[in-house]
């Protein structure tokens, strides 16, 4: 059809050009004669003329006509680049379809019905798969004008010739100038789009994203793997099972094992460079530390986030605080619907990484490299990694080095066997110089089993003693993502290398030459970040002596410690550790085989552990901080300052985890030891006293942590320049503490004094001051709450809850949920009181408008709960979780709902018990409430028990007249009443 279309517009171009020729000759002719040839001629004029206006709207009929047809065939996992070619040529002119190719072993499909103009093939896959054939889809092209293939990804070299059509190669090419490059060649195949045509076809249609430009988000760096020839079928094999369409509903998981050295990682990182882009997502996690390993997952998160929000225009980005929160969405929302490739480099079993693998059944992809082989529980795909068989070494040294000498390449692989790595270095070091009878004689001196790296870091170190040196600090840390600027005098902190080195670098030259000599021979690879393979680290260990060891991991240990945050409780310091962390674990297993304890290593104990408990991390967190006291008191002894400095912060941790004799402990050790080496009055020890009480508050000793809080604000005030931040976060913890004294307009106006402080002192506006002002205003909030201020109570709590999230706070983080809960509570209260159920007579006096207030105020508390309890934070048996359950079970019974809000505060009687212990005030509470749930239920002995009950425990800790103490003997008389009346009756 389109082929007669073609032939008839030619005619009518012919028709044209005769009909003109025609009327053009008989109208001159008709100047020139006379009679009958005249009117010959003026019949003849009109013909002409009427042949050409006909042809001519022919032409212009058929100029209407459909814009050319382009088809896009594309092998599996090219749906990207064949959905945003289609899209850019619709936009400026052509009709476009896309194909893909058939799996293999299935039937070609027939050619389509009506053949189309032009063909665009891409097979960037195809020159990557060695059982690629070209007859899979020839039947496509036969009835197509032109077929033109095109080359998606970067390769060397680039073909020029395909199945004997053009190859047009789009990689590294701007979207415009791709999109560009292939309507400039159609144009020189005869096509002529027709944009007016199609504009309709992508009128409110967004573009696809362009694959050109790489996944949105990544860690690896933006150079590919060098000499990658001998992998073609493994890599082959990875696409096949990872790219395949995914009907089984398997995960797309692939384990890629073998021994170290054999080339797993390489595999992995070429695979993500060769498909790097079909997906948004790549990102590499060190996988042999659990807790390293979920660090950099929740770093992913974030830049993903961050990512997003910035493609949608928001506003004003927030980050996730709350790490649990963070990590489920990442695994269970985020990653099942991207397409993302994670790669767990170096795991060691599946108990270690099976709760860090998200759900790859839909668009996502796994690698694991392992030297284990079992991953048959979570890996339902497994590559087992062999050595190079002869020919395949020898042709990767060929490659590699560039000498044609087969038989001396040969000679080279029988004497350092056929895994990559050991053949990586003696490439590296033949490219220097090609003499292989020279390098053979080199190797036969050295009778180890490591001969290549050890030559190599030989030749290295003879060459340049301080790249020999760098060598030797990169060896004692982790193997990958080894910051460049480490090494850097630009970054100013030159002083934490050794003398030597720091030297070194601070001359630009000769900073360069050492980095260069200490690459050039493969021992060290990457730009920003650097890598070492972990058996060339242990090579390099293995040469040194003990003292040497000892000496060079102590130096790793000071320089890993100088660029760890101190301060890991600072949001924006986060990345920073994520990045240093596989560092700091590697050189602290380092300096505990050697034998090294330093205050380098102490200090970086505590930054690590003071980051983990941030992260909610505790048993880990646990873990560092008593190896940093452990070595600090070795070193210091038991009454050092810096012994005190960890104690503080393990009695932070003991308080997290409600483990409060043990939080005492601490906080008295660390504030005894720096009253006397510091004096009352310097802010060390204050910080100390400040801990101490809030140890005190939460045991219920409350005369003991006033006297704490009162203490340090005196101390505060007399100093000569007074810390206004200082003083109101004293004055909040003091207004906590007459908060559960039950003097609460004392603890109303230290609030409202400690926010006028953080609002009006310099600096006001800072936002670490206004999230400050967050935990005063929930402070607050719970004042006014047992005030029965149930409206200011309200503006506090979410005032308070606002500026968290403006600050970046998850839903899920404590401090959130903990503000969340006490507003759930205050509605609840509202909602009671527009039901009329404040009296004791038990009248309600109901108006339309109130009830439906009332259930309106009902909802919103339900709804908050239930977020509130399914948070991650509020999995298993913590003492938040228990405070949670108290108040909501209130609203339960509230509801009408009895049985599930005795299950409720049974839970958290439960908790509270197991915690606290059976007299702490937080069970007289839940006691107090299950009370009330056994009244509504008629049960009046359970009810007079728990009453009693809560009103012993807090007889312990507060005098006669306070508040709870004389509303439980109200409700004791009224429920003695209450049974006196009823049998009277």
């Amino acid at each position: 059809m389109r082929r007669n279309n073609r032939v008839r517009r030619r005619l009518d171009q012919a028709m044209v050009f005769a009909g003109a020729a025609v009327a053009a000759g008989a109208g001159t002719g008709v100047k020139f004669v006379d009679g009958g040839a005249q009117a010959l001629m003026i019949c003849l004029l009109a013909v002409g003329t009427g042949l050409g206006a006909y042809s001519a709207n022919s032409l212009r009929a058929r100029a209407g006509g459909p814009p050319p047809q382009v088809l896009i065939s594309h092998p599996h996992g090219d749906e990207p680049w064949a959905h945003w070619l289609a899209w850019r040529l619709r936009r400026i002119g052509y009709l476009t379809s896309t194909r893909a190719w058939p799996a293999a072993g299935q039937p070609v499909p027939p050619p389509p019905e009506i053949a189309p103009d032009h063909e665009l093939v891409i097979v960037s896959r195809a020159l990557a798969d060695p059982d690629h054939t070209h007859d899979q889809h020839r039947p496509t092209w036969s009835r197509g004008r032109s077929v033109l293939a095109l080359v998606t990804s970067h390769r060397t070299p680039v073909p020029t010739r395909w199945a004997g059509h053009e190859v047009l190669d789009l990689a590294g090419r701007t979207a415009d100038d791709a999109a560009a490059t292939v309507d400039a060649r159609l144009h020189q195949a005869g096509a002529v789009p027709l944009p007016d045509y199609t504009a309709a076809h992508v009128a409110g249609e967004a573009e696809p994203r362009y694959p050109g430009l790489g996944p949105l988000v990544t860690n690896l760096e933006p150079r590919g793997v060098h000499h990658f020839t001998a992998r073609r079928t493994e890599l082959a094999l990875l696409r096949s099972v990872l790219g395949k369409a995914n009907v089984a509903g398997e995960g797309r998981i692939c384990a890629i094992h073998g021994l170290s050295g054999i080339g797993k990682t390489t595999l992995a990182l070429e695979y993500a460079r060769q498909y790097e882009d079909l997906f948004d997502v790549i990102w590499m996690v060190q996988a042999g530390h659990a807790p390293t390993a979920r660090a950099s997952l929740i770093d992913l998160a974030r830049k993903l986030q961050r990512v997003r929000d910035d493609r949608s225009g928001a506003p004003a980005p927030q980050e996730e605080t709350d790490p649990e929160q963070t990590l489920r969405r990442l695994l269970l929302n985020e990653l099942p619907r991207t397409k993302s490739l994670l790669i767990y480099d170096g795991a060691e079993d599946d108990s270690a990484i099976r709760e860090l693998l998200p759900d790859a059944r839909n668009g996502g992809q796994v690698l694991i490299t392992s030297v284990n082989p079992v991953w048959q529980r979570i890996a339902p795909n497994r590559i087992a990694l062999e050595a190079f068989t002869t020919e395949e070494a020898v042709d990767f040294l060929r490659d590699a080095t560039g000498i044609d000498d087969d038989a001396g390449l040969t000679r080279i692989v029988e004497r350092l066997g056929r895994l990559p790595l050991p053949l990586e270095h003696a490439a590296a070091s033949l490219r220097h110089s090609p003499d292989i009878d020279s390098y053979l004689d080199l190797l036969e001196a050295d009778s180890s089993g490591a001969e290549a790296w050890i030559l190599s870091f030989n030749q290295v170190e003879a060459k340049d003693e301080l790249a020999g040196l760098l060598l030797r600090l990169c060896a004692f840390l982790a193997p990958r993502g080894i910051p460049s600027y480490f090494f850097e005098a630009e970054a100013d902190r030159a002083d934490l290398l050794p003398a030597s080195l720091a030297d070194g670098v601070t001359d630009p030259v000769r900073h360069r030459r050492i980095k260069e000599t200490a690459k050039s021979y493969s021992l060290l690879t990457g730009e920003g970040q650097l890598a070492m393979h972990t058996r060339v680290q242990a090579v390099i260990r293995d040469v040194m002596t003990d003292s040497e060891r000892t000496v060079h991991a102590a130096d790793a240990a000071r320089l890993v410690d100088g660029w760890f945050p101190e301060d890991p409780e600072r949001e924006n310091t986060w990345p920073r550790c994520v990045e240093l962390l596989p560092h700091a674990r590697t050189v602290l297993d380092h300096c505990r085989e050697l034998g090294v304890a330093d205050e380098n290593t102490a200090e970086l104990l505590q930054s690590v552990g003071e980051y983990f408990r941030v992260q909610g991390d505790r048993d880990e967190a646990e873990r560092l901080l008593t190896e940093a006291l452990h070595q600090r008191e070795e070193r210091w002894g038991r009454t050092h300052g810096l012994v005190a400095d960890t104690l503080v912060c393990i009695s932070r941790l003991k308080v997290e985890c409600a483990e409060l004799p043990e939080a005492r402990g601490f906080a008295e050790r660390a504030l005894e030891i720096r009253t006397r080496l510091l004096g009352d009055g310097d802010l060390h020890t204050l910080e100390s006293r400040l801990q101490l009480g809030r140890v005190l508050r939460e045991l219920g000793d409350f005369p003991g942590a006033s006297e704490a809080a009162e203490q340090t604000l005196r101390r505060l005030r007399r100093r000569a320049e007074v810390d206004p931040v200082k003083v109101a976060e004293t004055l909040c913890d003091l207004g906590l503490v007459r908060w559960r004294q039950g003097r609460l307009p004392e603890s109303v106006a230290h609030h409202r004094e400690a926010l006028h402080l953080l609002e009006n002192a310099p600096g006001g506006g800072d936002p670490a001051r206004r999230n400050r002002s967050a935990f005063v205003h929930q402070a607050l909030g719970l004042a006014q709450l047992d005030l029965h201020d149930l409206e200011s109570a309200e503006r506090h709590l979410r005032i308070a809850l606002e500026i968290l999230r403006d600050a970046g706070y998850a839903e899920g983080h404590p401090v959130v949920l903990s503000s969340s809960v006490h507003l759930g509570e205050t509605l609840r209260q509202r909602a009671e009181k527009y039901r009329g159920r404040g009296g004791r007579l038990g009248v309600r006096e109901r108006s339309s408008p109130g009830d439906r207030e009332s259930e309106r105020l009902l909802a919103e508390a339900k709804r908050i709960f239930d977020h509130v309890l399914s948070a991650p934070h509020m999995n298993g048996d913590h003492p938040d979780r228990a405070c949670a359950l108290v108040r909501y079970s209130h609203l339960l019974h509230d509801q009408g709902n009895s049985e599930a809000a005795m299950t409720e505060v049974r839970n958290a009687h439960r908790i509270y018990t197991d915690k606290y212990g059976s007299q702490h005030p937080y069970v007289a509470e839940a006691c107090y409430r299950r009370a009330l749930i056994h009244l509504g239920q008629a049960q009046r002995e359970r009810a007079t028990e728990d009453l009693e009950t809560a009103r012993a425990i807090y007889l312990r800790v507060h005098p006669a007249d306070h508040p709870l103490i004389l509303q439980l003997e109200e409700e004791l008389r009224e429920l003695a009443v209450s049974v006196v009346v009823e049998e009277g009756f």
